[in-house]
């Protein structure tokens, strides 16, 4: 008997008729994506007359529709990847280590445009999931976090500037290590923390879409760095310099954990 499929889960006979089947059954599938095959002839056998067995593709009809969400996916993973791989490695000056002593100005030159390229493959690979599943809060939620993150961050700018110069009028002999320095910094943990809120519900969803939990562990092994940041104001601030270096320890554990899951990264299911 032959037909060909009309999805992943169902085949049409030449003579109208309709067969649901599994991916196992597919003998000679070899790997590749029902999805791509939409349309491909194929060759089976039923013996109930609505399933079908033993089935062979014998005339391959590749999907373009079909082409562009699988490449949707792969192209999100590796930006993801790309990115928190380029990430990870420009953490490496701040836990301590000394092998980039030799050359501290050019690190120091490229971190602006190291910064840029992982905003871009990561906003990249964020966008092209949420496409390929049809997420209508995804995306959304992403960019709500910038904005918070931008405004947060013009902000502390702000805080800064003007705290240097209530400093320098109060004849200030540590300017920027005083109270108005301490209380911006501070600000900058609470804004850091109301980001966090939507970076939980992104990564809640990464986690429901692609059936990696390992999306939320990271997400809560960063809350701890975050959470170790705001500490240097608290009870820890005669070691500031310690939990400073491991608030940059944990962050790229949070960091090493999340590119586990994008490198297991399942599936996409459509919302």
């Amino acid at each position: 008997m032959q037909g060909k499929i009309l999805s992943p889960q169902l085949i049409i006979s030449d003579d109208g008729k309709r067969y649901e089947y599994d991916k196992n059954d597919v003998i000679n599938l070899g790997g590749k994506d029902l999805a791509m095959l939409t349309g491909s002839q194929v060759d089976f056998v039923s013996f109930d007359e609505r399933v079908a067995k033993s089935i062979y593709i014998i005339n391959e009809n590749v999907n373009v529709s079909g082409i562009l969400s699988a490449d949707r996916i792969s192209s999100a993973r590796t930006k993801a990847l790309w990115g928190i791989g380029i990430l990870i490695f420009s953490f490496i000056p701040d836990i301590g280590l000394q092998f980039f002593n030799f050359i501290p100005n050019i690190w120091q030159n490229i971190g602006y445009i190291i910064g840029i390229v992982i905003f871009v493959l990561y906003s990249m690979a964020i966008y092209s999931v949420s496409k390929a599943a049809a997420s209508k809060s995804l995306f959304k939620n992403y960019i709500i976090a910038l904005i918070i993150s931008f405004l947060g961050f013009s902000l502390l700018i702000l805080a800064i500037i003007f705290g240097a110069i209530m400093d320098v009028l109060a004849n200030s002999k540590d300017v920027g290590i005083g109270a108005s320095m301490i209380a911006v910094l501070f600000l900058g943990g609470i804004i850091a923390l109301i980001v966090e809120i939507y970076f939980y519900k992104i990564n809640a969803e990464l986690a429901r879409l692609s059936g990696s939990s390992l999306f939320l562990w990271s997400f809560w092994i960063n809350v701890v760095s975050v959470l170790l940041y705001l500490s240097v104001f608290g009870i820890f601030v005669g070691f500031a310099n310690f939990i400073f270096s491991l608030v940059s320890a944990v962050s790229i554990i949070a960091w090493v954990i999340h590119f586990i899951a994008w490198w297991h990264f399942g599936k996409v299911e459509k919302r």
